[in-house]
């Protein structure tokens, strides 16, 4: 059994801006409000990992304690980023992917949690994941208008 969401926005602004912010893995919390920081293990590719420090107080706390480290599944410049991220008896896959589109650049973000503790996973993360979209859309297109004009 899984948990699937998918979540689509046209952001105004240029692919390639938008790719930039994105792929400032450490820079994730200047964007994501479910992202306190990101430590890497090394240089971003298909099978390299890291630590994600999720916000959130207790939630923070208890991850920060028992997580492992995610792995990327995905990484393929300027289009797509995809990670998974072991869960109790089970994981989170969450990824983002950057289209060309009229208008600007569509962001879609894709999370799966799948396992027997989904449901609480998802009351845990994936639930503020989806219910945070628009916050992350806004964060962004700010962040990749800033840089375009800097």
């Amino acid at each position: 059994m899984t948990w699937d969401k998918t979540s689509v926005r046209t952001l105004p602004v240029e692919p390639g801006a938008l790719w930039d912010v994105l792929a400032d893995v450490e820079s994730w919390p200047r964007w994501d409000p479910d992202v306190a920081g990101v430590e890497l293990h090394g240089p971003i590719a298909a099978g390299s990992t890291g630590f994600i420090h999720p916000s959130g107080g207790f939630r923070g706390r208890v991850h920060d304690r028992i997580a492992q480290d995610f792995t990327f599944t995905t990484w393929r410049p300027g289009h797509e980023i995809g990670l998974r991220q072991p869960v109790p008896l089970g994981q989170m896959n969450l990824g983002w992917s950057v289209a060309a589109v009229p208008g600007g650049a569509e962001l879609t973000q894709h999370i799966v949690i799948d396992g027997p503790l989904r449901l609480v996973m998802v009351r845990i993360i994936g639930g503020d994941i989806v219910a945070n979209f628009d916050r992350k859309c806004a964060a962004l297109t700010r962040l990749a208008t800033a840089a375009k004009a800097g």
